[in-house]
């Protein structure tokens, strides 16, 4: 019987299909399809991204998605089995492990009675340091970086320890790069700290208050923490606050995606008034979510499931599943990609300059 990444892989060769054509068509990155094929699930930051992306992958190859994914969690309980305690009673000898410290103490009693209790603190207290010298040696100690992104747009990885320095006319902004519980945390000092999931992005305030600088977190859970971030500096402030199309999406470099330029005005407005959008799920998806200024959230959908968002200036939607998405806004309906795509949009309102109105916007963030 074929394991789970035998299956997936075999699925792909069968039909012909390269890995660079899989991360195209589905927009998984290559180090998360080659550790599904290789089994290796340590690489996924959290469970729910791992059968998430296994659901899509098998859906791309004409698998049957329940069954993979019913695959992979009969693998996590064989990987996870019954301590042998709990079946059988504590192990001979449990007795004598309970009493060894108080052996080991009574050496050290004897031994001080005999060397001088100054020479045994001394050989304690080294054999300590010796076994956190090699502990030490263990984990490999990446060195820390300074990054100057090459702005207005610039995409690179960044890993723990990493500062980045970011310009612009008013000077320089160091953001430190850390760990926070399998999240990036990004620090700019007094212009704030974040701590960013997969698709999530933040809005770095400028010296003058108003925001300067987006980063948007693309990849994470790289070998040795970090991940792959998007920076863009951003071109125009409107009085309000607010951001124009122009400086929220820039032209791309040379060969990248194209899909950033496409904004899609949903409806106009003389006023930024309040909005409800209905979400309606076609199939299954972890999807994640962020109205305003509130803490994102995030669950898995299935066929059948919906509800409504009341929101003020903007939500930014994340979906592992673009195509198992049915939205209406205003009794129009929203596109937000194919099955199986990933996908981090953000809706808000956008001032047209042309005509004094706002614009509410879809914004393909990835």
């Amino acid at each position: 019987m074929k394991s789970l990444g035998d299956t997936l892989k075999s699925a792909r060769e069968e039909r012909g299909i390269s890995m660079d054509q899989v991360i195209h068509e589905t927009n998984i990155s290559r180090n998360y399809l080659e550790a599904l094929e290789n089994e290796a699930f340590d690489e996924f930051p959290a469970e729910a991204y791992l059968v998430g992306f296994l659901r899509n992958y098998a859906d791309f190859l004409g698998l049957d998605a329940d069954k993979i994914v019913g695959v992979y969690k009969n693998y996590k309980l064989s990987e996870e089995p019954t301590p042998i305690e709990q079946l059988v009673g504590p192990p001979k000898g449990t007795v004598i492990k309970k009493l060894l410290p108080w052996i080991a103490l009574a050496i050290v009693i004897i031994a001080g009675g005999v060397l001088g209790i100054p020479r045994v603190i001394t050989f304690i207290s080294v054999a300590r340091a010796n076994r956190q010298a090699e502990a030490a040696q263990v984990e490999e100690v990446l060195p820390a970086r300074d990054i100057r992104p090459s702005l207005p747009l610039w995409e690179g990885e960044v890993r723990p320890s990493d500062t980045l320095i970011l310009e612009d006319e008013s000077g320089e902004l160091d953001i430190a790069v850390s760990d926070d519980n399998g999240k990036l945390k990004i620090d700019a000092g007094s212009a704030g700290s974040w701590s960013l999931m997969l698709g999530e992005e933040i809005y770095i305030p400028g010296k003058d208050g108003n925001p300067a600088w987006r980063l948007y977190l693309k990849d994470s859970g790289l070998p040795g923490g970090g991940g792959i971030i998007e920076v863009q500096q951003l071109a125009k402030v409107l009085p309000d606050g607010d951001f124009s199309e122009e400086a929220v999406v820039s032209a791309p470099p040379s060969g990248e995606s194209e899909r950033k330029r496409d904004v899609r005005v949903i409806l106009s407005a003389e006023t930024p008034d309040r909005y409800t959008l209905d979400i309606n799920f076609r199939d299954f998806t972890l999807f994640r979510y962020k109205v305003d200024s509130q803490d994102s959230r995030e669950a898995y959908y299935a066929d059948g499931d919906n509800f409504r968002l009341d929101i003020g200036r903007k939500v930014t939607l994340w979906s592992s599943n673009a195509g198992a998405i049915y939205a209406k806004i205003g009794g129009k309906e929203l596109s937000f990609g194919r099955r199986g795509e990933v996908v981090v949009v953000q809706i808000r309102w956008i001032l047209n300059e042309e005509t004094g109105a706002y614009d509410l916007s879809m914004v393909p963030l990835y």
